[in-house]
């Protein structure tokens, strides 16, 4: 359950827990886009409201560091690091974000909204229907990759790809194909540790 109530500018209890009036919930998980220190990465949002986030990140940022963030229905939003605690950290918004629009399943141009998705631009492997062929990996997210190949594909095939770089394999579907180019949506949403390793190839 995605909520929105609490701030995250607080460290979290030492269990999950739902206060009194809803103010604090632990359950939202979120990936956003991480600017910090000139690097891109990911985070995993537990938490957001107009004022900030709690998150989990990579690495562990420090108090006092500012970055920029960029969620599902948010522009980049930059912020500063309130508080940590081993690798989750509240991040205090410099300006009041409206943040019903990360609930909304449509952006105000018409268009579903989307979460974060990272430029990446290494080799692959697709393995459809038996058949193996090279592939360009031209961006990620969370819960696909879009590829780039010579290869004749439908959508609808299911198979696996592998980023050679890191040896990740990934199943799931193919989406949407034309132009040389395809969506290929995973079985499974990509933990965060295997995210941010392969961005930071």
């Amino acid at each position: 359950m995605l909520t929105h109530e609490s701030d995250g500018l607080e460290p979290p209890s030492p269990a999950p827990e739902r206060r009194e009036g809803g103010k604090r919930h632990q359950s939202v998980l979120l990936v956003g886009r991480v600017l910090h220190g000139g690097a891109e990465s990911a985070c995993l949002v537990h938490d957001i409201s107009k004022n900030g986030l709690m998150a989990r990140f990579p690495e562990a940022p420090a108090v006092g560091d500012e970055m920029v963030v960029e969620v599902r229905g948010l522009p980049p939003t930059t912020g500063t690091v309130r508080w940590v605690n081993g690798r989750k950290a509240g991040l205090q918004f410099t300006a009041p974000q409206p943040v019903e629009q990360v609930f909304q399943l449509k952006r105000q141009d018409g268009l579903v909204a989307r979460p974060p998705r990272f430029p990446l631009s290494v080799r692959a492997t697709l393995r459809l229907d038996g058949e193996r062929f090279a592939a360009d990996a031209v961006d990620i997210s969370a819960g696909g990759v879009k590829l780039a190949t010579a290869q004749a594909v439908a959508e609808g095939q299911t198979g696996q790809v592998t980023l050679v770089d890191t040896g990740t394999a990934l199943f799931g579907r193919i989406c949407w194909a034309h132009d040389g180019q395809m969506g290929f949506r995973f079985c499974a949403p990509i933990p965060l540790d295997t995210l941010a390793r392969i961005l930071g190839r």
